[in-house]
Formats: C-alpha cells, sequence, structure tokens
C-alpha cells in the first residue's frame, strides 16, 4: 500500500549522518576512528571544495577517487542504456530536423513512460528499475534531444521546453501508447504535468519524484545565478557535474551512483547542457497543476539539496488528492540511490492487474526453505546442496527451493532439485563478470561494484516471489544482492535469514591506486554500519571455514582488523565438503566407474562455469605437448565448461576437451596433477583429496590472491602461481614437477556442511532461548 498522503518513508541506516556528502569520510571517522590515508584522502576532497581547480583539464579530486578516469568526452556509458535488457522497440523520432532515440521495455502489462530527464544525465540514470519495471510493464524511456543517443543541435533555439514536450509526445504516438502512467523525475516532472493537463485521457497515474512545480525567474537575482551557473558549465564541465551530483546524492556511501551520473554527464559536454538548461528556465505548472484529475503520487527527499523539498510539498497541496511520501533523509534522484524502495513504491501506485496469488492457511503450510546460491562458479551451490541435505537428513519433511541461474541451476536440476521457475526472471551474475573480465584479470572489487544493476534486478525478483510465497527461511550463500537490499530496506524481511559466506571484507590489490583502497574501504564500512545498525537482518551469518581463515588485515585504514570483526559477527563452520574425500580414495575404482584408463598419467584442467579462465586453458593446451614428450603416458582432461566453445582448443593426441563434467570432483580425485584456477572450492576438494595440483588466480582478484591464498597457506597447500609472464615452457616445467613432488597438507574438516546445517535449522526451529 502507498503511504497515505504526508507519510514518510525513512532512510534506513542513514541514521543522524550529515546530508553533506563532504562528510561521508567525516561519518566513517566517527564511526571507525579513520586515520592516515583516509582521512589525507578526505581532506583533500575538502580542500579542493573551497579552491578552484588548478586547470580546466584537472578533473576535482573527489572526482577522480569516486568516479576515476573518464573516458573520451562523449562517450557513452558501457553497456547502453541496461546490461541486463534488451527494449523490445527502439527507434528515433524526428522533429525540424532533430533526431530523439527512445526504446520500449516489456511487451505486456500496463504502460509506464518516464518524462525524459534533463540532459546533464540519461536513459542510463534509470539501469536499476528499468530492467524489474519491464517485467510487469511495457516501459517507455528516451533520450532528451542533446544527451544519450539523441542529437545534439548546436543552435540555442531548439532547446525550448515546448520541444521537450513535443518529443515526448511523438515517442508517445509512434509507440501507440494511448494510456500510461507517466513518471516525472527533477525537471522532468513540469513535462509530466503539462501531458497530464493537455492529454487527460492519456495519463492514467501521475508521479513525480523529486520534481520541480515551477522555475521561474522572478527576480534580477535569479538570472544573474542562471547565466553564472550556464558559464561553470562552459568553463570547466567536470568540476560542474562534480559539484552538481555530489548535491543530488547527498546520501552516505553514494559514490557508485554518483560515479554513474558523472558519467552520463560526461557523454554529452558543456555548452550542450547550458542551452538545454535555459530551455528549462521561466516556466510555472502551478496552475495546471490544480486542474489535474489523475491519481498523483508526489515522492521527494527531505535533504533533496537540488530541488527543494518545498516544490515537492507544493506540488502535492495544489494537485486534487495528491498522495505525499516524504524521502526521510533523501536526496535527489530516488531511482538511482534507492531503486527498491522506488520501484516499489511507484508498483503500489500504478497496480499491477491480473496477477494471481494463493493464500495457505497456515497449518497446513508445507515447512520450506529457500537457497538464494551465487552462480558464480558452481562451488556455491555444490556445498550449498551438500548444506541442504544434511538439513533434509535431519527434517526429511523439509522442502528445499532453489533461487540461482546457470550454471548453478542447471547443476542442480541435474541433481533432481527444484529450481524456482521465477529464477526465469533473473539476470546472470556470471555473464556481467565474464563480460568485465580480461585476459586472465579479472578486478574483482570492481566487478562487484558495477553489479549493482545485476543486484537490483535479482532482489527485486526475489521480493517477487517472497511476498507470494512463503518459506520458513531463506539461507543466502553469498547472496549480497539480498543481503545489501535486505540492511537497505529491512522492512522487508518476512523470515529468518542466515547469510553464508567464505571471505569478508574487499580488499585493493592495486598498488598506488589511492581509488581503489578508498572504494573498497567505503564497501567495506557502508556493510559494517549495515550489520551494526541492524543485527537482526541476518539471523545468523556463517563463515565457511574457521577463524583462521580471515586475514589479519584491516578493512582499510584505521578500521577494525577483519578477523576480529569476523569473529564478533560470524559463527564458523568449518569448510563445507560436497562430498566425502574417504568414498573416494580407491583411485583404481573410481577410474573404472568413470572410464578412465588405468595406466595413464591424467592432469585435469579446470577454470569453473564461466568463461573467465579460457585464456589459462589456452595456455595449459599449449603446454601439454611439451609435457607429453617428457611423459608420454600423459593425458589431459581439459574442462572448457558449457560458456567455453569447444573448437576453441587445438587438438593433440592425449588431449580431450570436454564441455562439462558432473561432480568433477570425482575425476579430480583420481587424478595426478590437477590445473585449476584460484578459486577456492576447486582448491579446497583437492587438498582434502590430498592431490597435487597447481592453482592459478586471476589478477586483480581480491579473494583468489588475498583470502583464498591465505587459507591455503593454513593448509599446507601454497600452491600458486602467477599467470602473467608464464609461458607454456615454463608452465610445462611447474606443472611437471608439481605432479612429481609429495604433498605434505593439513587434513580438511569432515563435518562443515552438517554444522552449518545444524546451525541454520537452530534458526529455524527457533528454540535457543528456551530453558530446557
Amino acid at each position: 500500500m502507498v503511504p497515505a498522503s504526508g507519510a514518510t518513508l525513512p532512510k534506513h541506516g542513514s541514521g543522524n549522518h550529515s546530508v553533506d556528502s563532504f562528510r561521508d569520510w567525516q561519518y566513517l571517522e566517527q564511526s571507525f576512528n579513520h586515520r592516515g590515508t583516509i582521512r589525507r584522502l578526505w581532506l583533500q576532497v575538502q580542500e579542493h571544495r573551497s579552491t578552484p581547480p588548478m586547470s580546466p583539464l584537472e578533473p576535482p579530486r573527489r572526482l577522480a577517487l569516486q568516479a576515476g578516469p573518464l573516458p573520451a568526452a562523449g562517450t557513452l556509458p558501457q553497456p547502453y542504456p541496461y546490461e541486463t535488457v534488451a527494449p523490445a522497440r527502439e527507434g528515433y523520432v524526428e522533429r525540424d530536423g532533430v533526431r530523439s532515440w527512445y526504446a520500449q521495455y516489456g511487451e505486456e502489462g500496463p504502460w509506464i513512460a518516464f518524462a525524459p530527464i534533463f540532459q546533464i544525465a540519461n536513459t542510463h540514470l534509470l539501469r536499476a528499475v528499468v530492467p524489474w519495471l519491464s517485467q510487469h510493464y511495457r516501459v517507455v524511456v528516451m533520450d532528451l534531444r542533446g544527451s544519450g543517443r539523441s542529437d545534439r543541435p548546436v543552435e540555442p533555439q531548439q532547446y525550448s521546453f515546448d520541444h521537450y514536450y513535443a518529443d515526448f509526445v511523438a515517442v508517445l504516438d509512434r509507440l501507440g501508447v494511448d494510456r500510461t502512467a507517466v513518471v516525472g523525475i527533477s525537471a522532468t516532472a513540469m513535462t509530466a504535468i503539462r501531458l497530464a493537463h493537455e492529454q487527460r485521457g492519456r495519463v492514467a497515474q501521475l508521479v513525480l519524484v523529486g520534481g520541480w512545480i515551477e522555475r521561474r525567474l522572478a527576480h534580477p537575482q535569479a538570472a544573474q545565478a542562471l547565466q553564472e551557473n550556464m558559464a561553470r558549465m562552459r568553463a570547466d564541465w567536470a568540476a560542474y557535474l562534480d559539484g552538481f551530483f555530489s548535491v543530488c546524492f547527498s546520501e552516505p556511501h553514494s559514490t557508485k551512483p554518483y560515479e554513474d551520473a558523472v558519467r552520463q554527464g560526461w557523454s554529452t559536454d558543456g555548452e550542450t547542457v547550458a542551452m538545454a538548461l535555459a530551455g528549462w528556465m521561466g516556466h510555472d505548472l502551478r496552475e495546471p497543476a490544480r486542474e489535474l484529475g489523475c491519481p498523483t503520487l508526489v515522492i521527494h527527499g527531505d535533504q533533496d539539496g537540488r530541488v527543494p523539498y518545498a516544490q515537492g510539498e507544493t506540488a502535492a497541496a495544489l494537485i486534487p488528492g495528491a498522495r505525499l511520501v516524504t524521502v526521510g533523509e533523501g536526496g535527489h534522484l530516488m531511482p538511482a540511490r534507492d531503486p527498491v524502495a522506488f520501484c516499489r513504491l511507484l508498483a503500489q501506485f500504478v497496480g499491477r492487474p491480473g496477477e494471481r496469488s494463493t493464500w495457505v492457511r497456515a497449518m497446513r503450510r508445507k515447512r520450506k526453505a529457500l537457497f538464494v546460491s551465487s552462480a558464480i562458479g558452481l562451488g556455491h551451490v555444490q556445498r550449498d546442496l551438500a548444506i541442504a541435505r544434511a538439513m533434509r537428513a535431519l527434517h526429511p519433511d523439509l522442502q528445499v527451493d532453489w533461487f540461482t541461474v546457470p550454471p548453478a541451476s542447471t547443476y542442480l536440476e541435474r541433481e533432481g532439485e527444484r529450481v524456482h521457475p521465477a529464477c526465469a526472471r533473473l539476470a546472470n551474475e556470471s555473464s556481467h563478470f565474464e563480460r568485465v573480465a580480461g585476459e586472465h584479470d579479472l578486478q574483482a572489487f570492481f566487478a562487484l561494484r558495477t553489479m549493482d544493476e545485476v543486484m537490483a534486478r535479482n532482489f527485486l525478483v526475489f521480493e517477487d516471489l517472497l511476498e507470494h510465497e512463503h518459506y520458513d527461511i531463506v539461507v543466502g550463500d553469498e547472496a549480497w544482492e539480498v543481503d545489501y537490499h535486505y540492511h537497505e530496506n529491512p522492512e522487508l524481511k518476512r523470515q529468518p535469514f542466515v547469510f553464508l559466506t567464505d571471505f569478508v571484507g574487499c580488499l585493493p590489490m592495486e598498488e598506488g591506486n589511492e581509488r581503489e583502497a578508498f572504494l573498497c574501504a567505503d564497501r567495506n564500512a557502508d556493510d559494517i554500519a549495515h550489520v551494526e545498525r541492524y543485527p537482526w537482518i541476518r539471523d545468523r551469518a556463517l563463515f565457511v571455514g574457521n577463524p583462521q581463515d580471515v586475514p589479519q588485515l584491516p578493512f582499510g585504514p584505521g578500521m577494525p582488523i577483519i578477523r576480529d570483526w569476523a569473529c564478533r559477527n560470524f559463527a564458523f563452520t568449518g569448510y563445507a565438503l560436497p562430498f566425502d574425500p574417504k568414498a573416494l580414495a580407491d583411485t583404481e575404482a573410481l577410474r573404472a566407474r568413470l572410464g578412465l584408463r588405468q595406466d595413464e598419467k591424467l592432469v585435469i584442467a579446470a577454470v569453473g562455469g564461466t568463461a573467465v579462465g579460457a585464456p589459462l586453458l589456452q595456455k595449459i593446451a599449449q603446454a601439454f605437448p611439451l609435457m607429453k614428450r617428457q611423459v608420454p603416458e600423459l593425458r589431459l582432461l581439459l574442462v572448457a565448461g558449457p560458456r567455453v566453445p569447444r573448437d576453441a582448443f587445438p587438438a593433440h593426441e592425449g588431449l580431450s576437451v570436454l564441455p562439462y563434467v558432473h561432480n568433477l570432483f570425482e575425476h579430480l580425485a583420481c587424478s595426478d596433477l590437477a590445473l585449476v584456477q584460484g578459486g577456492l572450492s576447486t582448491c579446497m576438494e583437492l587438498v582434502a583429496c590430498g592431490k597435487r595440483f597447481l592453482s592459478f588466480p586471476l589478477e586483480r582478484h581480491f579473494e583468489q590472491c588475498i583470502h583464498v591464498q591465505h587459507r591455503l597457506r593454513n593448509y599446507c597447500a601454497d600452491c600458486a602461481v602467477p599467470f602473467r609472464g608464464l609461458t607454456a615452457a615454463s608452465l610445462a616445467d611447474k606443472a611437471l614437477q608439481a605432479m612429481a613432488s609429495p604433498v605434505h597438507y593439513q587434513p580438511v574438516e569432515l563435518d562443515g556442511a552438517d554444522r552449518a546445517a545444524r546451525q541454520i535449522l537452530a534458526v529455524m526451529e527457533n528454540r535457543h532461548w528456551a530453558t530446557a
């Protein structure tokens, strides 16, 4: 239900923090006694605030830290506009020789049309909301002239409010939109109000988000301020973008939406946006607002530093029957900063006709658990299945549903598990990681940071599921989308939630990269603040390992030590193997069952279920003939996975390329040597089976290079080989040497899955407080 008029939507997690984005680091210092580098960086940002840039070409310090190096001017963010959804229709409308790009997302349901945003941004601004909305609605977006994929006319007269309005109407006409909800954000609230006034039969509902209702130039000082503003745009566009969007995103830990918005603005230029801004000025929609008759929702942050909160109050007071939702402690661009809350408000207001649901009486509900399992590789889902089976052994009546995507969902279906049909609506995490990877190089922190569109879409699908089906417990194995958005929207939690992970803390990998260090520390601080403010979101947090497996490193300069913090906030289960090594100890019997010869030296090369490790497999294939010359009985099974084509590898005698091996750990258990990527699961399975192996951690992958290697050293299994500079000859030499070397691993615990299962069931049964 949409809050009644005058209701306030609290901004969870913000507490009493200042709304000044420059004070983010002040907040961190107060919370965690920051010193050193972070304080120095914060002081540099503060200093830049009050001094002009040294050169028009030098970006502001804050921009450099949060947005990073900018591409060539005029470059659109990629992929544009969205990563996880393709348009059902797209094209251009042309008016007076100016072409404007538009797109329709979704092919059924009611229409929702977003009035085109002020040209300092573009359609990319809606990347966290359109992918999910398009699953329920037909969504119209467009780039206004001067931005995005649309033309950038050079004549000032081409930038007028009348043109902006007429371009929008032309798109609606082209798409045949006869009845639609219209959303106006910021300046485009005026476009939406005008459409609702002039085409009453077309607008079913009106939604104004941080919107202007008038932009008069009633005083000479206002006109002068406008001219000065446009002069700043033309003089130093990067500095202007920094100042503009730091005000828009005043909420703490807003570095990612700030970065996205700066890059949107960078895709146009100050001269164009200065002309575009002039077209928005001098208009007053208050009188038309009084005459509106459609249902209206006004959403406005009470700490909006770009459009005063009074504008939202005025709109709600003037439009008959309008509802006002105040975002407490909220800034200017809610769809970008708080996409889950925005989508839910919008969907509740517009409605989703035709939906069916079933309510089952409480005592007739079966006991059910939902596992949300990360699909980045197969390690998570294999250990989760071991845990689920241990839970069902203790509670045979327990039903388990799975919430994941390929390749994890494919594995589960082969194991006879039920993958929920809602998973067909999920975006694929593995595809995102493959897109941002290089040659055996994955900057894991930035891959996680840029996964926000995937996370918002998938959490909203998860929330749809939980709204319509009851589960006694949700188990999230590195389900970052659920954990993050639950902490940002804690009112949405309906059932016990257990969080699992095998690493804690994002850590910088690049020496001297202040931006990476700054953003890692900010991400960690956000996570720590979430857990401290809302400890009840995670009914239990389980670390799949032991305390000594957590590095003794700080979360950031002056911040807590990761192991100390983890011990205060996690229970430790030991490592959770998906099999019993004793059952795989008879190598001869195992080879016979798998159809492998006894007289061969078997080498297995595998890199998980994604295409990220393809360069490593190529290098191994090149090294194999050199190895076979010295060991003629050598055979190489190269497991390419489902996402790397088999014909990408050369043909050699003794080399077999397999697209997929189900339960690969069985093959690994009878190998003479394994050559693997640096992921934790495969390495720990090899250690548990006492098998020789070499691992090749992805460069700049903080989890593989720091967390996994730290843990392997605890098991006396430090077998890492740097990929950079590796030749086929050197790889062959290292592999043959490893195959001839004895191993002295520490034993891997065998009861981790059972311990995790008992912890989860204890939460579900909720009897830990009882006396007897």
